[in-house]
């Protein structure tokens, strides 16, 4: 594991509020319903992504200031000097649909992701928030983020996003990072 504490960090998204409507508006244009049996997702472009289609999410919602602050961040955090954006997609959760993103984890033998990260472009209501599994303990744990801000956590660790039955939907720009050294 990569992390040990803590489990996971917050980065605000100094730019959100000028980039948000316009990556839900590109978003309002995809229809990507997922529904494998197991996970229910409003809308996604992960499909697209497993079949070579692949939109830059990352250089599109975040300014060039957000990305070389995330670079930062990361490089400190962890002794790192290169890293790269393996796979980005978004996920999308409607109000009230129940739709759901169950307990997974970002690594296996396929996809050696260091870091998953999850940014968040709609999340008006808490009980939305990304669950984390203790890698140890197995513990449910729910870190505190919000609209704005960007979730960083070691791919092994499981997490979901839990069953919408809210009055808002939920929308999340997520990538994988590789540390290259």
């Amino acid at each position: 594991m990569i992390f040990s504490k803590p489990l996971y960090y917050i980065t605000k998204v100094s730019d959100h509020h000028i980039g948000k409507e316009k990556i839900l508006s590109t978003i309002s244009k995809i229809d990507g319903r997922y529904d494998d049996g197991i996970s229910k997702i409003s809308n996604t472009d992960w499909l697209n992504q497993q079949n070579g289609v692949v939109f830059d999410w990352y250089t599109y919602s975040l300014s060039e200031r957000d990305r070389e602050s995330y670079v930062k961040l990361i490089h400190k955090k962890f002794g790192k000097s290169k890293s790269s954006i393996m796979t980005i997609w978004f996920n999308q959760y409607d109000s009230n649909s129940g739709t759901e993103h169950t307990m997974h984890s970002h690594y296996d033998d396929a996809h050696r992701n260091d870091l998953t990260n999850i940014y968040y472009v709609e999340l008006k209501d808490k009980s939305l928030r990304t669950i984390l599994k203790h890698p140890k303990t197995g513990k449910e744990i729910v870190p505190r983020v919000k609209e704005g801000q960007i979730l960083t956590f070691d791919a092994r660790i499981k997490h979901k996003s839990p069953p919408n039955h809210t009055d808002t939907r939920k929308t999340i720009i997520a990538f994988n990072t590789l540390f290259l050294e």
